[in-house]
């Protein structure tokens, strides 16, 4: 039954807060609105919602990515870029003060997943890598940041 639950609502949820951290900090740098994707972000994921400037186009899927409209900086893509991870790192606090409520039963069980799951995404989108285009040509937020400190280096060495 907990394999049941975390498979199908606890890891497409991580997922969901995930894109929405990238989504907090479009919405922080910003005046761009942020749409938050839960499975393709082609036209076959239509706006389901919008709460404030965030679109949400929702699908059940494990894969996500967050989108914005208008131009941004530098400094506003690397704090979007930033903030997905960020956000897992939060929620992992999060569940691991709560499992210091918690002594024992799936409860505990539950939230240990939730910690681990939170610490493989934060490590993971770190990781720069690209998946072949066969997959979708996912670039991991890692990958972004590099490539984006690499331009900003780049540039600088021009001036």
């Amino acid at each position: 039954m907990i394999h049941f639950v975390f498979f199908t609502l606890v890891i497409p949820v991580t997922l969901l807060l995930h894109e929405v951290g990238h989504g907090i900090g479009v919405v922080l740098t910003s005046k761009s609105n942020p749409h938050i994707y839960l499975g393709s972000s082609g036209e076959d994921n239509r706006e389901n919602f919008q709460v404030g400037r965030f679109h949400f186009h929702l699908q059940w899927a494990y894969f996500g990515c967050c989108k914005w409209d208008g131009r941004m900086d530098k400094l506003q893509r690397f704090l979007c870029l930033l903030s997905g991870p960020l956000m897992n790192l939060f929620l992992m606090g999060i569940t691991v003060l709560l499992l210091r409520l918690e002594s024992e039963g799936w409860t505990r069980t539950l939230l240990a997943g939730v910690a681990d799951l939170n610490l493989v995404m934060l490590v993971i989108n770190l990781i720069p890598f690209k998946l072949p285009k066969k997959i979708g040509s996912f670039q991991s937020d890692g990958l972004q940041l590099l490539r984006l400190l690499k331009e900003r280096a780049s540039i600088e060495e021009k001036i």
